[in-house]
């Protein structure tokens, strides 16, 4: 009996050793992610990584602003995400509208042959830029097939903020 108590620890310690051992000889497979990318609002995109194969978080987006000084006019509206719903119905789905989405703006000339300045709409896709009087081609930012952001031209006025709503089409068929 008294030889057995003596053994008993040592068969613990001998198969803890073997199971750490084994461990060095045969490490765990490596956790294989998929190629999946989710696309963040600022057009970029982040993939799955880290052992329980989670996106990493996307950039932060600050709320709109300019490098145009401020002013009375300029331009405000809403970036929209659509569609959401792979089938149209007559009459339209409430749950099927399109959803505001948070974006990277670039507003250049008319031609679009120079930018004037950037900025990042709010979480809910609302933004108001100050902007001189002029008509520009805004740019909305978007992944490299979809959500795909469709330019849109805006005319300013003294002394108004026009209204656009810019629209990123979701490639849902």
């Amino acid at each position: 009996m008294k030889k057995f108590i003596y053994l008993l620890p040592m068969i613990f310690l001998f198969s803890g050793c073997q199971s750490a051992l084994l461990d060095k000889i045969n490490p765990p497979a490596p956790v294989a992610c998929t190629m999946e990318a989710k696309l963040c609002p600022d057009g970029s995109a982040v993939g799955r990584s880290g052992p329980n194969c989670e996106f990493a978080p996307c950039p932060e987006i600050s709320p709109a602003s300019s490098t145009v000084p401020t002013g009375e006019s300029g331009i405000t509206g809403e970036s929209l995400l659509g569609p959401v719903c792979p089938v149209e119905k007559n009459p339209p789905d409430p749950a099927c509208a399109p959803r505001p989405y948070p974006a990277l703006i670039i507003v250049k000339t008319a031609d679009g042959k120079k930018e004037i300045t950037r900025f990042n709409t709010d979480q809910n896709g609302k933004f108001k830029i100050n902007l001189p009087t002029g008509t520009y081609l805004l740019e909305p930012q978007s992944g490299k097939v979809f959500p795909r952001g469709i330019a849109q031209t805006a005319v300013v006025k003294p002394g108004v903020f026009t209204s656009v709503n810019l629209s990123f089409d979701s490639g849902i068929r």
